[in-house]
């Protein structure tokens, strides 16, 4: 198992949630027959409260966060980053539009 998301939902509203999970595939984390914007993986700093997403999913390509609109609300007092690579550096990523649910 590999820590892995997507960002993930309805292509009619075009409002994507980001999933994340310990799985094999990316497509492990599909439901049904949603829309996928991409994925990839993440790593977890508790003690920085940091959420570190980077790379792309061999299933759906890169992430496309201009669809990210819902996320777990466990995760609203985290910072996100994005970066091309684990040991890349990364960019903050804007939560401010996100609905936490």
């Amino acid at each position: 198992m590999y820590p892995k998301f997507i960002i993930a939902g309805d292509a009619r509203t075009g409002e994507g949630c980001l999933r994340m999970g310990m799985v094999i595939n990316h497509k492990d984390l599909r439901i049904g027959y949603e829309k996928i914007w991409g994925g990839g993986w993440w790593s977890r700093n508790d003690e920085t409260r940091t959420i570190t997403l980077y790379g792309s999913s061999g299933d759906f390509g890169y992430p496309d966060f201009s669809h990210w609109k819902i996320a777990d609300r466990q995760l609203r007092n985290y910072v996100f980053i994005y970066a091309s690579s684990p040991s890349g550096a990364g960019k903050v990523l804007d939560t401010s539009e996100i609905r936490w649910i």
